[in-house]
């Protein structure tokens, strides 16, 4: 009998606000449940890199949800439409799919079959945009949305379309561009703003997209908020501190996951279940404007103490649910005694020192208790400001300290928030510190053995992961994008960190069922959830790292990655020297033994036949030197095998050797009759040929590829042998030796193989 479930996440990373929260949500739920939550943090299916090569092999992070398959999981949630924002409907329906042996429940996307968890797109939309076109008086509005495919995309689109219809306005084609969800939108902004130039107002499907909108306005020198409002979905943190401060549609994801675990664990018990859809709420700020005329008859109703619980709400919307957090509870209890002894002095009218000195005396507990991190500053800001107006639009009340009150509790602000600028400043810096010491200490290792897996393990402390678990794979696997990677049958524990402690598993006891470990990772007693991380470097796979998932981990989970994907490939790089060295010692020994000495070495390569290095440089230097010597040029060349690595591992060895001796064989006939080649290292050749005065580098490049293009389209082999070549022309009457043409070559070499292909199958 299973003593614990386990249920998965499948995000799309643990960087971004969106999959945060998330994430936040579902580890919030599962610890009130007592159930264990794995998170797989994944990127975007089907994402064009080419232009990013520095992300290009991020990639290696949808591996993580192969993982997720099989008997691993009692239950699964996925954020399939944010994973598949770069896919179509056919392939995020794939994905969904392979996880449906178990309980699956959508989180932010509909598909026919599945039980969802999703916002309710009409009532926030529809709120934000009537204020646009019944108090504003708008009417030329235009929408940013995203791909048909993306089901809150869609539902955004048909809420526009819908809201227009209900104010007699028509849908004007000019009006709607399609983005890709991303502030990276330029051309479908630019569309729009070129198309559309009487717009008024523009909804965006979320508010990264509103970032890049805001951008694309003012380089079109219209103002955000004045020229143009502009409001988003989804209220990121960043929104608020936009400029103007970003309106928009409050759907707070963490209930979404909440909901979604509570719903797969009745699944898991058997009950019957339906989709849900949460309420949304508009925050207006000053992306639509900052005219304050319609709020006038509400002054009165800010001192109204029936709406003190409302007036909470709109400035700490965001932690609302959050009451057995200490903080937020104090801060509540603050704050109804704070408004009731500000509605005091309103109601009585006069001037009272006592009543001020204590709503101030309440004013610095609730600054003391850090209120400021919890509030929406724009929100905090106008409540002030509107109950000030209140105060002086009474008649008749006697207010000698009005103006010095309201600037006292203006300044106690901002001088909460200077300091509360200042706390993350100071953290930014010790946490600057703490990178610097983790990347130094985590290399700390001398040696390729498993005891060296320890040390990754010893400095995660300022991670605050207590519990931490390395799994490699018996040999690393090259993963090549679009490949599926099939997931072994058994994964290897080299090291584990238990409450802060850390060992070494040797011999046997590493080899575990990839099917258990989810399940056998224990748990700290602080944890509820952990997170799967993968360990690559470039298109090396070697395993997965499984940890407690922590709040730092949000933001430096990449960087995690990134360090010991280097770190383990360091020691897999230590571990082929160490026996490079054994063999060579061996084979020192052996030559010992027979009496052999090194300098009697055959100048001929034993795989090919042709000259190997020493040979190569004794006769090329010699050819050198006669053809200055006769005033001839002479053309040195430095050729360099593609993609041997991928050859060996895909199609064996012996393709390899087969690939080396082809090469050999075609720069032997290149050479014949003019000069010599050589093989000068694993997968190195070398040309030296006498040449014509007509000889040009180019043209013999482009005829030693001729040769390699020719071949490859008669061959039967199921891949392609290709070189890159580069080239060094050494004039009669140069001084350069051979060896500095040589590097010289070697040079150009490097350019040629930044546009090498890594594509090898036919």
């Amino acid at each position: 009998m299973k003593s614990e479930i386990t249920v998965g996440l499948l995000v799309s990373g643990i960087a971004d606000y969106y999959p945060v929260s998330v994430c936040r949500g579902a580890m919030k739920a599962a610890r009130e449940n007592a159930v264990k939550l794995v998170i797989f943090p994944g990127k975007y299916l089907d994402r064009d890199l080419t232009a990013r090569k520095e992300i290009m092999y991020e990639y290696q992070y949808n591996t993580l949800f192969s993982y997720a398959m099989g008997n691993r999981l009692d239950a699964v949630l996925i954020i399939a439409d944010s994973i598949g924002c770069y896919a179509s409907s056919g392939r995020i329906r794939e994905l969904v799919e392979r996880y449906c042996q178990i309980p699956c429940v959508l989180i932010g996307s509909k598909m026919d079959g599945y039980v969802s968890v999703n916002y309710d797109n009409y009532s926030g939309i529809s709120e934000a945009m009537h204020y646009l076109i019944q108090e504003l008086g708008l009417r030329n509005i235009g929408m940013v949305g995203g791909p048909d495919d993306n089901t809150d995309a869609r539902e955004r689109k048909n809420v526009f379309m819908r809201v227009l219809k209900e104010n007699n306005l028509s849908f004007d084609e000019r009006c709607y561009v399609e983005g890709n969800l991303s502030r990276y939108s330029a051309r479908a902004f630019d569309t729009l703003i070129k198309n559309y130039p009487e717009m008024q107002a523009v909804f965006c499907v979320n508010d990264d997209t509103a970032i890049g909108l805001y951008d694309a306005l003012k380089a079109h020198q219209r103002i955000p908020g004045k020229d143009v409002m502009v409001f988003g979905f989804d209220n990121i943190l960043s929104a608020p501190k936009m400029k103007p401060p970003l309106s928009s549609v409050w759907a707070e994801p963490s209930r979404l996951a909440e909901n979604a675990l509570c719903i797969a664990l009745r699944m898991i018990h058997g009950e019957n279940v339906d989709k849900q859809v949460l309420p949304t709420m508009f925050i207006k700020r000053d992306s639509l404007g900052t005219s304050r005329k319609r709020q006038e008859h509400r002054y009165d109703r800010r001192v109204d103490r029936q709406r003190v619980d409302k007036y909470f709400d709109d400035i700490f919307y965001r932690y609302i649910k959050e009451e057995s957090n200490n903080n937020i509870a104090d801060i509540k209890v603050g704050y109804m005694e704070l408004m009731n002894k500000i509605i005091d002095a309103y109601e009585s009218g006069e001037s009272d020192i006592e009543l001020r000195n204590e709503i101030m005396r309440i004013l610095d507990g609730l600054l003391g208790n850090n209120m400021m991190d919890y509030a929406d500053m724009e929100n905090l800001l106008t409540h002030i400001e509107l109950l000030y107006q209140a105060f002086r639009k009474k008649e008749d009340a006697k207010w000698y300290d009005l103006e010095d009150t309201f600037t006292a509790v203006y300044r106690k602000a901002v001088m909460a928030v200077e300091q509360h600028l200042g706390r993350i400043s100071a953290d930014k810096e010790d946490e600057q510190y703490a990178i610097k010491l983790f990347v130094r200490d985590i290399m700390q290792f001398e040696k390729g053995t498993d005891q060296s897996y320890a040390v990754l393990l010893e400095h995660l402390e300022w991670f605050d992961i207590k519990n931490a678990y390395i799994y490699t794979f018996k040999k690393p696997i090259m993963h090549l994008e679009h490949e599926e990677l099939e997931i072994p049958e058994n994964l290897y524990l080299k090291a584990v960190l238990r409450e802060g402690t850390v060992e070494s598993v040797l011999g046997a006891a590493q080899k575990r069922r990839t099917d258990d470990i989810f399940r056998s990772s224990m748990k700290g007693k602080d944890s509820n959830a952990l997170v799967v991380l993968p360990l690559f470097s470039n298109e090396m796979l070697y395993g997965i790292l499984v940890s407690d998932m922590t709040e730092k981990l949000f933001e430096n989970g990449e960087f995690l990655v990134n360090q010991m994907g280097a770190a383990i490939k360091m020691l897999e790089l230590l571990k082929s020297n160490e026996e490079i060295q054994r063999q060579l010692e061996e084979s020192l020994i052996t030559l010992k033994e027979n009496n052999i000495e090194l300098d009697t070495i055959s100048k001929s390569d034993a795989l090919t036949g042709i000259l190997n290095r020493r040979g190569f440089y004794l006769s090329g230097e010699e050819l050198l030197e006669k053809n200055k010597r006769m005033g001839v040029r002479t053309m040195v060349a430095y050729v360099d095998m593609n993609n041997l690595k991928i050859v060996n591992d895909r199609y064996g060895h012996d393709e390899g050797d087969f690939s080396i001796k082809l090469i050999s064989e075609m720069l032997t006939e290149v050479a014949a009759g003019t000069g010599l080649a050589g093989r000068v290292g694993g997968d190195e050749f070398s040309l030296a040929l006498s040449a014509s005065p007509e000889d040009e580098e180019r043209a013999f490049v482009e005829m030693i590829y001729k040769r390699f293009q020719k071949y490859n389209e008669c061959s039967e082999k199921p891949y392609n042998i290709t070189v890159s070549v580069g080239t060094c022309m050494v004039e009669a009457g140069d001084a350069l030796t051979l060896k500095e043409a040589m590097t010289l070559a070697d040079g150009k070499l490097y350019e040629e193989k930044q546009n090498r292909v890594k594509s090898v199958a036919k």
